[in-house]
């Protein structure tokens, strides 16, 4: 769960926020990370803050132009918290700095039900003029539901299947997750034009079976998913963090984040905010 923080006030303003994902095979990906910020006041430090693993992190920074190669370091700060400090020469108030920071990982990738799944939640604790994701799936592999959120782009080129999504203007606080199922390599020889068609019959059957969700929850009462009986079972006795359901769920933190959300808005359960967690408990 990426935490993209600064100070109060804060220490820059943040232009645009790009992440770029490539599954490299079925336990491994490159993220690569590209901000663009202004300095509001003297600055010669980022810092990205992950409860994933991040392996050979290494950065660029173009500083009003001017391109170097970033001094990164890597520290544990608490439990599985990773942080990845990027330090560079001091920017003056006014400046502006694009920060590239690059490396591998294997803790967006789960598996789920005999698949393959990518799973990210981050969240934003200050405006960002612009937010970016762009998924990489290569060649051989069959994109499958669930897709959430629905791509704003979803292309076909000739080694690999891009997803991509965007937002402007987001709000302090705001949240996004982002669930892409995939299979194992497909036998060779498969026409990847077949394989774009699959993806999108997904795509367009999530959107109306969405639809069709929302009509049917018009007129009936609730029932609940055995994912929600689990969670109400554990919750009899007594609440319980967000994050210790993940552990007791054994499934994706972004796969529980969205059925809690789910569960909020039909009534089941409440959240507050407790640390980087929230306390979880049943309503009367």
């Amino acid at each position: 769960m990426p935490l993209v923080t600064a100070q109060t006030p804060y220490d820059y303003r943040i232009n645009s926020y790009s992440l770029h994902f490539e599954v490299l095979d079925e336990n491994m990906v490159k993220e690569t990370i590209e901000v663009e910020l202004t300095a509001n006041t003297s600055l010669s430090q980022y810092v990205f803050y992950s409860d994933y693993p991040v392996e050979n992190p290494d950065a660029i920074v173009s500083i009003n132009g001017k391109t170097i190669i970033a001094n990164v370091s890597t520290n544990v700060i608490t439990g599985n918290i990773n942080a990845v400090y990027v330090n560079f020469p001091e920017l003056g108030k006014g400046d502006m700095a694009k920060i590239r920071i690059t490396f591998y990982t294997s803790g967006v990738l789960q598996d789920t039900d005999g698949k393959k799944q990518f799973a990210y939640y981050i969240k934003f604790s200050q405006p960002v003029g612009y937010f970016y994701v762009r998924l990489y799936v290569p060649r051989g592999y069959a994109v499958l539901t669930p897709i959430i959120p629905s791509p704003n782009k979803l292309e076909s080129r000739e080694n690999s299947l891009i997803l991509e999504w965007s937002r402007e203007n987001l709000r302090g606080n705001e949240e996004f997750y982002f669930i892409v199922g995939f299979s194992n390599p497909i036998k060779k020889g498969f026409d990847l034009r077949i394989l774009f068609v699959l993806v999108f019959l997904a795509f367009i059957g999530g959107f109306y079976a969405g639809m069709l969700y929302r009509e049917r929850k018009k007129g009936k009462p609730e029932i609940l998913k055995s994912d929600e009986e689990r969670v109400i079972e554990l919750l009899k006795n007594g609440p319980m963090l967000q994050s210790e359901l993940v552990k007791r769920l054994n499934v994706s933190k972004a796969k529980v984040s969205i059925l809690l959300r789910e569960m909020e808005e039909k009534g089941f359960i409440e959240r507050i905010k407790e640390g980087r967690s929230y306390l979880v408990r049943l309503k009367e």
